[in-house]
């Protein structure tokens, strides 16, 4: 079985290309960056190398003539695949027996499958393969200049043609579903009557203790929760509802309250199904930062929205577990968004499936309507009112935090008006992310009523930092309150600047992050950042560009679009050598 090395830094464009190799009977290996590339072909000789030319440290034609000084790898057929149409690079690859050439505004799984079924044959004689590769080259580039071409990240995605996409179910049929799962699902009195004094500004909190009281099983969680190493004070246990309002608030016991009222109306996992716990984590971490930033009056209805804008996502875990594991699948290998997928396998989005949740449930109108106006305008446009714009700053600042139901989650910065908008600050205090995630970890595990081993996996961070430093130039348009900052932070120390890097300020960093609104503002642009890293010192500094607006046509950098996956930014910190 022959063996195809894919290399390129970009995880969405290597590894879906990877995956769909192995669907037709090839065996695979990666990497994603030229030194890790060096390491692995001296373990084991690909028959077949994929090579992007752009790529941190190392660039493609670095790693090209290092092959070709390897015995093992000195005639092993290569394939560019990259965003570059240099002329000049069309000579050097023929002169080093590089067999052809893809350009990525031009890419289709199937052209690539096709050439890689060639160049497996056994080879011919050098002068034909440089002759054969220099018309091949020469007419990519040809056809490249004829139009525009893309920039690495607008061709990320790889074409949904490297895999066939089925239908799984119909919109009629995943609601149909649902409300059978919810079926007597509804809250009980007391769990509605305490979300409904929540989501009133007008609420009279002093008879909550007495409310929740009416309910065994809900009194004994609450109390359970308010002993916890979270909410437990220097007072010492506390042993009746009066003292858990007394001791940690309203505002915690109401929040308790509803999370687990929420969390016990929602059904089971079925035995197929995946574990919920890392949604409920999410939901629970928005709901958190939803109340920390809302105005006064708002911070109990705040709570609620952010803590059931998720529960379509939880759903689609807990009773779709088949179905969504085959989408799961198909995102890894076409890299297409999660909610196109969605409406085309299952006719349905997780936001548009929470419609049917909340109304099975019977929440209030306060609190389905903010849902349903961030599902309907998108986490990109995030508009339809404060609480529906509040909603998407919480949602993607604890997606920065590592506190998401996949590495998939997006990631982009916030805008000073963004923020000024959903806050009322241009520049919110940013909360403590460890203590943020305490809180998170000790409730899920309350919540699931997790044993030891389940709750040390669970209860752990899905990304472990790593010693490297970071040096993150980020455009000052954007607020303090950066989800940006707090990925790269769960990941690897960070210096923080709003320029980039002058004289020796890039000095004893491992990688440079930048974030810039679009690729032509004000002193961060290709030119600049090409700039930044050659007449600094910093030239082989990995850098990752992340870019609002990515502008069509080749560029000396290219950039990544934002909002970003975090497995992007993992990737990036894992491929850093310290």
């Amino acid at each position: 079985m022959s063996l195809v090395m894919v290399i390129d830094d970009m995880a969405i464009v290597r590894e879906p290309i990877a995956a769909s190799l192995r669907e037709q009977g090839y065996r695979t290996v990666c990497a994603a960056e030229g030194r890790e590339a060096l390491a692995t072909v001296r373990a084991e000789t690909p028959d077949l190398i994929l090579l992007d030319l752009s790529m941190p440290g190392m660039d493609g034609m670095d790693v090209l003539r290092a092959f070709r000084r390897e015995n093992a790898t000195a005639r092993t057929p290569v394939i560019l695949l990259t965003a570059s149409a240099d002329k000049q690079h069309v000579v050097e690859a023929a002169r080093l027996g590089v067999r052809d050439y893809l350009l990525k505004s031009k890419f289709s799984f199937p052209e690539l499958l096709v050439r890689v079924r060639k160049y497996l044959n056994p080879l011919k004689p050098r002068e034909d393969v440089i002759s054969s590769a220099t018309r091949s080259l020469s007419a990519n580039v040809a056809a490249a200049d004829a139009g525009a071409t893309a920039s690495v990240a607008t061709c990320a995605k790889v074409s949904s043609t490297m895999t066939q996409i089925p239908r799984l179910l119909t919109r009629e049929q995943c609601i149909e579903r649902a409300t059978e799962a919810l079926a007597g699902r509804a809250l009980s009195g007391v769990i509605a009557q305490v979300i409904n004094l929540a989501a009133s500004p007008r609420g009279d909190l002093s008879q909550l203790a007495g409310m929740i009281g009416r309910d065994p099983m809900l009194s004994g969680r609450v109390l359970q929760a308010a002993n916890n190493t979270c909410y437990a004070s220097a007072r010492g246990p506390v042993s009746t509802l009066p003292e858990a309002v007394r001791n940690i608030g309203c505002s915690a016991v109401r929040s308790i309250a509803s999370t687990f009222g929420v969390f016990d109306a929602m059904p089971p996992s079925e035995a197929d199904g995946f574990n919920p716990i890392r949604s409920w984590q999410h939901s629970l971490a928005v709901a958190m930062l939803c109340e920390r930033f809302a105005p006064e009056a708002e911070r109990a209805r705040a709570y609620l929205i952010g803590l059931c804008h998720d529960l379509g996502e939880i759903l689609f875990h807990t009773h779709f577990g088949v179905e969504y594991r085959q989408l799961l699948q198909v995102e890894l290998t076409t890299g297409k968004c999660r909610d196109d997928l969605q409406r085309e396998m299952l006719g349905i989005t997780h936001g548009e499936l929470v419609k049917t949740i909340v109304r099975c449930l019977g929440l209030p109108d306060t609190i389905r309507e903010p849902i349903e106006a961030y599902h309907a305008k998108g986490a990109i446009a995030g508009d339809g009112g404060t609480l529906a714009r509040l909603l998407r700053v919480a949602d993607l600042y604890a997606n920065g935090m590592s506190l998401a139901s996949s590495d998939q989650a997006p990631i982009a910065p916030i805008t000073v008006a963004e923020a000024r908008v959903a806050t009322g600050h241009d520049h919110p205090q940013r909360p403590d992310a460890a203590a943020v995630c305490s809180e998170i970890f000790s409730l899920t595990s309350l919540l699931a009523r997790l044993q030891a081993p389940e709750r040390n996996h669970i209860t752990s961070a899905s990304h472990h930092r790593r010693p490297v430093r970071i040096f993150l130039a980020r455009d000052p348009s954007f607020s303090a309150l950066d989800p940006v900052l707090a990925a790269m932070e769960a990941l690897a120390e960070v210096t923080l600047s709003d320029a980039l890097p002058k004289g020796q300020e890039a000095d004893g960093h491992h990688g440079l992050v930048v974030v810039s609104r679009n690729m032509s503002g004000k002193g961060f642009t290709s030119s600049d950042l090409e700039k930044a890293t050659t007449r600094f010192g910093a030239s082989s500094l990995p850098h990752l560009w992340l870019s609002g607006r990515i502008d069509v046509g080749s560029c000396a950098v290219p950039a990544t679009p934002w909002p970003t996956p975090m497995k992007i930014f993992a990737d990036f910190v894992s491929a850093l050598t310290v």
